[in-house]
Protein backbone atom coordinates (compact mmCIF):
# COMPACT_ATOMS: atom_id res chain seq x y z
CA UNK A 1 0.00 0.00 0.00
CA UNK A 2 1.10 3.59 -0.47
CA UNK A 3 1.73 4.20 3.23
CA UNK A 4 4.06 1.20 3.49
CA UNK A 5 1.60 -1.13 5.19
CA UNK A 6 0.70 -4.43 3.63
CA UNK A 7 -2.84 -5.38 2.75
CA UNK A 8 -4.45 -8.19 4.70
CA UNK A 9 -4.06 -10.45 1.65
CA UNK A 10 -0.35 -9.66 1.42
CA UNK A 11 0.14 -10.26 5.15
CA UNK A 12 -1.77 -13.54 4.94
CA UNK A 13 0.31 -14.66 1.94
CA UNK A 14 3.52 -13.81 3.79
CA UNK A 15 2.30 -15.71 6.85
CA UNK A 16 1.38 -18.78 4.82
CA UNK A 17 4.70 -18.69 2.99
CA UNK A 18 6.53 -18.63 6.33
CA UNK A 19 4.79 -21.67 7.83
CA UNK A 20 7.40 -23.73 9.68
CA UNK A 21 8.44 -27.08 8.32
CA UNK A 22 8.15 -30.31 10.28
CA UNK A 23 11.77 -29.79 11.36
CA UNK A 24 10.99 -26.53 13.17
CA UNK A 25 11.07 -26.44 16.95
CA UNK A 26 7.88 -26.37 18.95
CA UNK A 27 8.58 -22.75 19.87
CA UNK A 28 8.97 -21.79 16.19
CA UNK A 29 5.67 -23.47 15.36
CA UNK A 30 3.91 -21.87 18.34
CA UNK A 31 5.28 -18.45 17.39
CA UNK A 32 3.88 -18.92 13.88
CA UNK A 33 0.42 -19.64 15.33
CA UNK A 34 0.81 -16.53 17.52
CA UNK A 35 1.47 -14.45 14.40
CA UNK A 36 -1.56 -16.02 12.74
CA UNK A 37 -3.72 -15.17 15.76
CA UNK A 38 -2.43 -11.58 15.73
CA UNK A 39 -3.20 -11.17 12.03
CA UNK A 40 -6.76 -12.45 12.36
CA UNK A 41 -7.24 -10.49 15.58
CA UNK A 42 -6.28 -7.27 13.79
CA UNK A 43 -8.59 -8.18 10.90
CA UNK A 44 -11.46 -8.69 13.36
CA UNK A 45 -10.80 -5.32 14.99
CA UNK A 46 -10.42 -3.37 11.75
CA UNK A 47 -13.32 -4.63 9.66
CA UNK A 48 -16.69 -2.93 9.53
CA UNK A 49 -18.49 -6.19 8.71
CA UNK A 50 -19.86 -8.03 11.75
CA UNK A 51 -19.77 -11.34 9.86
CA UNK A 52 -16.13 -10.92 8.86
CA UNK A 53 -15.23 -9.74 12.36
CA UNK A 54 -16.85 -12.80 13.91
CA UNK A 55 -15.14 -15.22 11.57
CA UNK A 56 -11.75 -13.52 11.94
CA UNK A 57 -12.15 -13.54 15.72
CA UNK A 58 -12.94 -17.26 15.66
CA UNK A 59 -9.88 -17.96 13.51
CA UNK A 60 -7.70 -15.92 15.87
CA UNK A 61 -8.92 -17.95 18.84
CA UNK A 62 -8.30 -21.24 17.04
CA UNK A 63 -4.74 -20.13 16.25
CA UNK A 64 -4.16 -19.12 19.90
CA UNK A 65 -5.41 -22.51 21.05
CA UNK A 66 -3.13 -24.26 18.58
CA UNK A 67 -0.12 -22.24 19.80
CA UNK A 68 -0.96 -23.27 23.35
CA UNK A 69 -1.26 -26.94 22.37
CA UNK A 70 2.08 -26.85 20.59
CA UNK A 71 3.72 -25.29 23.65
CA UNK A 72 2.24 -28.07 25.82
CA UNK A 73 3.81 -30.67 23.57
CA UNK A 74 1.04 -31.52 21.13
CA UNK A 75 2.01 -31.79 17.49
CA UNK A 76 0.81 -29.27 14.93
Amino acid sequence: MADGTLSFAAELAALLNSRPTWRASAEERAAWYDRKADLFGRAAAETSSPDVAGEASDLAEIAREQASRVRRGWSA
